[in-house]
């Protein structure tokens, strides 16, 4: 049963063998899982409830509805933004569909310096998820005329790149995916997992978020949280008895909800260790309308430039990017005039991003009020290579046949042709504040690993300080994953939920 927590004001209590706090790539899998399997299960989305009908494509209405603080979420400087999901399904309802297994060198660093245990068993959880989400080869005429183009740049150019996979069934290749699929094409936990779960009888409360969680004894936990009305006030309360906890809040929230429980800091790391994949971006104007905002947005992916069989640790991917109006005006430079005659354009308009398989880290605690305090900084080596990554997003824009490319550096944005190259690019470089930077991938505040001195939870996610308490979301990354993160996060809540139901007997008393 799925109940709208706007609609229910008052006092709650429930009781259930498993909580599940956070129903994006991770609540929603391990919700399932253990419903399926017989558990009572419970689980809280502070986020409210949409079904594909109430996504109605306009950006003004989506991003409230979907993102948290509608999209405008940034670090405590202001210099990177942060996209991530507050609905149920999480980030998946608005996320660009791409399907990446964790990779291999990535898993081995996880494994060999942060002991992490049995990550063979993830191969299984793979399998089960992607066979769950629908996960296939986006197919050539699936390809739109943007990444079309850039896949020809990067061969002009001898960068290897791929088409990548998906879990789309039946796209009907509107381009909307980031404001929700309204045709319920995109396999979201909201269309797969989430449905899963209530039909096992699971008992999911939107508007509900998780205050605290109050763990008196083994076996015995309670969560208290407030149930919110369609503006996000307060307007009730609910409290969940249960045996087992399961974070899956996501990066920024998990490690506030540990903060404010007190729980998960035996190491001091509880919201360390903060790993971003911040990108920057640059916009092609072509001869020709591509209106790039048509179709499947992202399926083409250059991973030239990272190598993680030889240095697992840092490298940058290029990505295609397209959005709406709002949402392009947000990266574009000036105002006024400047910025109405680079509108003008957005036919004509497509861009490329550069993603920093990010070494630099930062942190995540309690702010003033209700705001977080998200601090990041990028290091000189990781500036470095954003900038590199900028120049090749420009060098892939021209051989895809830009005519021009717009870099939209806060003071004196660059329009640039392919005869000025990309020196002044190298000169000026990528600093926090002189030039956009996104992220959608917030991750690692609760790293996994071996060793309690050194990571928040254990080898299956569980809290290194107290039994019974697990975190499933991308926090539990020991390091930056170099990749889309959905698949990954996905599998190991899957990992974590198997693990869950091998110990049941020793984790309910």
């Amino acid at each position: 049963m799925i109940t709208q927590g706007r609609t229910r004001p008052g006092v709650y209590r429930e009781s259930a063998e498993v909580c599940v706090i956070g129903s994006g790539a991770g609540g929603a899998v391990v919700a399932a899982e253990l419903a399926a399997a017989g558990r009572e299960v419970v689980l809280l989305e502070q986020g409210g409830y949409h079904t594909p009908n109430d996504f109605d494509q306009r950006e003004e209405h989506m991003l409230p509805m979907l993102f948290e603080n509608a999209g405008m979420s940034t670090t405590e400087d202001g210099a990177v933004g942060i996209l991530h999901g507050r609905c149920v399904g999480g980030s998946t309802v608005h996320n660009l569909a791409y399907c990446f297994r964790a990779p291999a060198p990535i898993l081995a660093l996880w494994e060999e310096k942060h002991e992490v245990r049995d990550l063979a068993s993830l191969q299984d959880s793979f399998e089960r998820v992607e066979r769950a989400l629908g996960v296939q080869r986006i197919i050539p005429e699936e390809v739109n005329l943007l990444n079309r183009k850039l896949q020809l740049g990067a061969e002009r150019l001898g960068y290897h790149g791929l088409v990548a996979k998906h879990n789309r069934i039946g796209c009907v290749r509107s381009g909307f995916c980031i404001l929700g699929c309204a045709y319920g094409s995109k396999q979201s936990m909201l269309v797969t997992y989430i449905p899963r779960a209530d039909r096992a009888g699971a008992r999911i409360w939107a508007d509900c978020r998780a205050d605290r969680i109050e763990a008196s004894a083994p076996g015995r936990r309670r969560v208290v949280a407030t149930l919110l009305d369609a503006r996000g006030r307060a307007h009730g309360e609910m409290e969940v008895e249960a045996s087992v906890v399961v974070c899956c809040a996501g990066a920024i929230a998990t490690p506030l909800l540990l903060e404010a429980s007190g729980l998960g800091n035996s190491s001091g790391q509880r919201g360390r260790n903060l790993h971003l994949h911040p990108t920057v971006i640059a916009g092609g104007i072509f001869e020709e309308p591509l209106h790039s905002y048509y179709g499947i947005p992202q399926s083409y992916y250059i991973d030239e430039f990272i190598d993680l069989e030889h240095d697992p640790r840092s490298g940058h991917i290029l990505m295609p990017i397209a959005g709406f109006p709002v949402l392009t005006a947000s990266t574009l430079p000036g105002f006024g005039r400047e910025l109405f005659g680079y509108l003008r354009d957005l036919p004509r308009l497509g861009g490329l991003l550069a993603l920093l398989h990010d070494q630099s880290s930062g942190s995540v605690e309690r702010g003033s009020g209700d705001r977080p305090r998200i601090r990041y900084r990028l290091t000189d080596e990781d500036r470095h290579e954003l900038m590199r990554g900028l120049q090749h997003t420009v060098e892939v824009l021209w051989a895809s046949g830009a005519e021009q490319v717009i870099v939209a550096y806060a003071k004196d944005p660059l329009v640039l042709r392919p005869e000025d190259g990309t020196a002044e690019i190298k000169q000026r470089g990528v600093r926090e504040g002189a030039i956009p930077l996104t992220s959608t991938h917030p991750q690692s505040t609760c790293r996994m690993g071996g060793d309690g001195k050194t990571s928040v939870v254990n080898s299956w996610g569980e809290l290194h300080d107290t039994q019974g308490i697990f975190v499933a979301d991308m926090s539990v990354f020991p390091t930056s994953l170099g990749a889309p993160p959905q698949i990954t996060t996905a599998a190991l809540a899957d990992r974590t939920a198997q693990h869950i139901l091998q110990r049941w007997p020793e984790l309910r008393t």
